[in-house]
C-alpha cells in the first residue's frame, strides 16, 4: 500500500519524502491557497515538483467545463512527466475524465463519497478514485463501510481502478489497507503518528534516562566500543613487546 502526503508545503513534501514514508504527493485547491506567497500558483508547483523529485504528483483541475478541464489537464501534464490530474466525481468529470485518459493523461478522480460515484469512477475509466473517507468518517456517528463496500465491488466486478483513501487517522488506514486500497493519503501531522506513540517516548525516555545516568548524557556504544583496527595495532604491538 503507497502513503502519500497530502500538502502544498515543498518544506513537508522534501522531508517526508526523504525519510521514505511519502511515495507521492496530492494536492488540492485549498492546500494551494493555504500556503503559497506568490500571486501565481505555477510558481508553487514548480517548487512542489522539485521538492517530491520525481515521485507522483496529484494536481486537481479547476475549470468547471468538460472540455475546459481536459485543456487544463494537458497543460498541467506537460509541467511534469509524473503529475495525475484530479477531477472531482461529478457530472463535467464523467465527461471530461474518459477525454483525458484517451489524451494519455493520468487522471483520478477525487471527492468520491458515495458508492454510486465510486462506481462511475471506474466506468469512466479513471485510472485512480479517491474517496474523502476521513472527513467522511467525521460527519457519521456510525461507520458508513464506504471503503469496505467499495473494494468488494471492485474486487467483483474486476475494475482496475485504483482506490486511493483519504485518512484522518490509524482507524482509517486499517480499513483501507484491509479493503485492499492501492494507496493512502495523509497530511503530515497524520503521517507522524507512524513514528510517535506516547507509550513509546514514555518508555524510551526512562531507557535514556537510565543509560545517561550511569554512562554520562549522550553518549553511545561508539563512544566505548575500540575501533578493531585499533584493537590489532594493539595486539601486534603486544606480540612485538614478547618478543
Amino acid at each position: 500500500m503507497e502513503m502519500f502526503i497530502d500538502s502544498a508545503d515543498p518544506n513537508e513534501i522534501r522531508r517526508y519524502r526523504k525519510l521514505g514514508l511519502a511515495q507521492g504527493v496530492t494536492t488540492n485547491p485549498g492546500s494551494f491557497g493555504a500556503v503559497g506567497q506568490s500571486s501565481n500558483p505555477v510558481d508553487l508547483l514548480r517548487a512542489i515538483l522539485d521538492a517530491a523529485d520525481g515521485i507522483p504528483v496529484f494536481l486537481q483541475v479547476r475549470a468547471c467545463e468538460p472540455l475546459a478541464q481536459v485543456e487544463e489537464a494537458k497543460r498541467l501534464s506537460a509541467m511534469g512527466s509524473a503529475i495525475v490530474i484530479k477531477v472531482i466525481m461529478d457530472e463535467v468529470g464523467f465527461q471530461s475524465i474518459p477525454l483525458m485518459v484517451k489524451a494519455g493523461l493520468q487522471v483520478s478522480a477525487t471527492a468520491v463519497n458515495s458508492v454510486g460515484r465510486a462506481i462511475l469512477a471506474a466506468k469512466c475509466g479513471a485510472h485512480y478514485m479517491i474517496p474523502y473517507y476521513g472527513w467522511l468518517e467525521d460527519t457519521h456517528d456510525r461507520s458508513t463501510n464506504l471503503i469496505k463496500d467499495v473494494g468488494e465491488i471492485y474486487q467483483a466486478q474486476r475494475y482496475q481502478t485504483r482506490i486511493h483513501v483519504y485518512c484522518r487517522r490509524m482507524a482509517d488506514v486499517i480499513v483501507a489497507a484491509k479493503a485492499g486500497a492501492w494507496g493512502v493519503l495523509l497530511q503530515p501531522q497524520d503521517l507522524q503518528r507512524f513514528f510517535d506513540h506516547p507509550h513509546t517516548a514514555v518508555a524510551v525516555d526512562g531507557h535514556r534516562a537510565s543509560w545517561d545516568a550511569r554512562y554520562r548524557q549522550g553518549t553511545t556504544w561508539l563512544d566505548f566500543l575500540v575501533e578493531p583496527a585499533v584493537v590489532g595495532a594493539r595486539d601486534r604491538a603486544g606480540l612485538d613487546k614478547d618478543r
